[in-house]
């Protein structure tokens, strides 16, 4: 397995970062030094280490590449990353963007011992389930286990407004503290600023809501 680790100063905590299909990249990379200068340690674990990740220029490149990765395998790679931080003080968070993101989530529904999990804008419906990916995202919620925070935009067509309205109502009442901002002409990804749909303020505003999450579930 490849985990890449950045060390805080004087750690608070410790996060797993969940990379979007393009992998551990100068846009995770960025968020990843956000997190070290807020005093979290960080691991980003490679989804893609067993199989290599398909070329995404080429035509059905991304579905390949999505495709490719198993649920089960990823929530192992999630739960060695947490391992790998043993030695780091504070409590334990996973955070993920787009297939990340859906990870995070999934870790939150399936492992135990974290303080909380933050997702952007991870898919919540499968067009179909595979070997790959058996079960539907959305009938995990059940597990919640500890709280979340999930953010989407209200163009998102990865996960549309009447599956983040499912999502929501699967999340309340299950015991943990959920949040689900939706940020008004957004698009999938838009907290890269590689990709086109970037939003530079609703980006600054979903970061800054996260980081309060964070630090009030750290306080706890």
């Amino acid at each position: 397995m490849n985990v890449r680790l950045l060390q805080a100063i004087d750690p608070v905590g410790a996060v797993v970062l969940i990379s979007e299909v393009s992998g551990v990249d100068e846009a995770l990379l960025g968020y990843a030094n956000r997190l070290v200068a807020e005093g979290f340690s960080v691991a980003m674990p490679d989804l893609w280490w067993r199989t290599g990740r398909p070329d995404l220029s080429v035509e059905g490149g991304m579905a390949r590449a999505i495709e490719a990765v198993r649920d089960s395998e990823a929530l192992l790679d999630v739960r060695e990353a947490l391992a790998g931080l043993a030695g780091v003080p504070g409590p334990r968070f996973v955070m993920g963007f787009c297939l990340g993101g859906l990870y995070a989530r999934m870790a939150a529904c399936a492992l135990p011992g974290l303080a909380g999990a933050v997702e952007f804008y991870g898919r919540i419906r499968y067009p179909s389930i595979s070997e790959a990916k058996p079960v539907q995202p959305l009938d995990l919620v059940s597990g919640l286990g500890c709280p979340i925070q999930c953010h989407f935009g209200s163009e998102d067509t990865v996960s549309p407004p009447a599956h983040v309205d499912e999502l929501e109502q699967r999340l309340s009442g299950r015991g943990h503290a959920a949040q689900v901002f939706r940020y008004a002409g957004c698009g999938h990804a838009f907290l890269n600023p590689n990709r086109p749909s970037f939003q530079a303020a609703p980006a600054a505003l979903a970061w800054s809501r996260a980081m309060r999450f964070l630090g009030e579930q750290s306080a706890l």
